[in-house]
């Protein structure tokens, strides 16, 4: 039996470094050096057509334009409401929170690798959260006379307007982001315990099945 538990043993903690692996490679997502997750939020957060016409027409977290002519410039802002001024900051949270997640993998050099998990779960949590929030709360400001006038939209109804690219990558990212963390935390609390604490487990293990072994015996005699 002892040879059994430490079979299984065994496979469990390659299959929890396997998960492991696969979790950090997940996080960090590189082709070169920046994080592509982190990358990619940044790229929602700055492109300017959330939502747009046929006409050229288009409205984005921070920034509008009513033509086709407008030139695209990432450090103008010019704000509509203030529910698309909430969404900018929580997208801007949320891509901070995935980036400090992503460099906090780091910290396996120096730290063990519970507690690195821990605080990246935690990190990719709040980014979901940020994140997911800022989506929900964009559609809110469609009321807004700038919009009806690009869009002829209500609340919740874009009239003219259509959904573009970067909002549905926004709800990809969400899910994303959530896959991270719970996958973080069940690598947390299903961490194995060292060999020395799994052998007196499994001592413990074999001393109650021996004892009741002889027991059964005892009573069948």
């Amino acid at each position: 039996m002892r040879q059994y538990l430490l079979s299984y043993y065994s496979t469990y903690v390659r299959n929890w470094r396997v998960l492991g692996a696969i979790w950090v490679l997940s996080a960090l997502s590189t082709n070169e050096t920046p994080p592509f997750s982190a990358v990619l939020q940044f790229l929602v957060l700055i492109h300017p057509s959330w939502i747009g016409n046929d006409e050229g027409g288009y409205i984005g977290l921070y920034n509008y334009c009513s033509s086709i002519e407008c030139p695209w410039n990432v450090f103008q802002i010019r704000t509509v409401t203030a529910a698309f001024e909430l969404s900018a900051l929580l997208v801007l949270l949320a891509t901070i929170l995935s980036s400090l997640a992503v460099f906090s993998i780091l910290l396996l050099v120096l730290l063990r690798d519970r507690y690195v998990f821990l605080l990246c779960s935690w990190l990719h949590l709040f980014s979901f959260l940020s994140m997911l929030a800022g989506c929900l709360i964009f559609p809110s400001g469609w009321d807004h006379a700038r919009v009806r006038e690009i869009c002829d939209s209500k609340r919740y109804n874009l009239g003219l307007c259509q959904l573009r690219w970067p909002y549905f990558l926004a709800f990809i990212l969400v899910v994303d982001q959530m896959t991270l963390s719970m996958l973080g935390f069940a690598l947390t609390y299903k961490r194995p315990p060292k060999l020395s604490d799994f052998q007196n487990i499994t001592g413990v293990v074999l001393i109650i099945s021996q004892s009741c072994c002889l027991q059964t015996k005892r009573e069948r005699r």
